[in-house]
């Protein structure tokens, strides 16, 4: 196993980052990044795909990608920010250990 697998799988482990926010379609798994959840950026990039290949938007789980290109829950994002010394403030619905942007800016 390479190391970048193993930071990959381990939360806690490297230099594992969070870098951006990030949707995921749970049909197709096709990953949308932005700075932030449906800042204008995603929502631009969520229209040309949806032109092309139509999103339903039920299936839309919104994350985060981490430094390896790994999409992570905002249950799993939280555990590699709060472990690489990322989050800066806790807002708001931190207590159920899930990250958002709000958290790392």
């Amino acid at each position: 196993m390479n190391e970048c697998t193993d930071y990959a799988n381990d939360p806690l482990k490297g230099d594992r980052k969070v870098v951006c926010a990030a949707i995921r379609s749970r049909k197709n798994g096709k990953i949308i990044c932005g700075a932030r959840h449906y800042d204008p950026i995603m929502r631009s990039q969520l229209e040309v795909y949806d032109a092309v290949a139509p999103i339903d938007k039920a299936s839309i789980e919104q994350g985060f990608i981490d430094n390896f290109g790994n999409f992570l829950t905002r249950e799993e994002a939280w555990l590699v920010a709060k472990a690489a010394g990322q989050v800066i403030k806790v807002c708001g619905g931190n207590g159920s250990g899930k990250l958002f942007s709000e958290n790392l800016y």
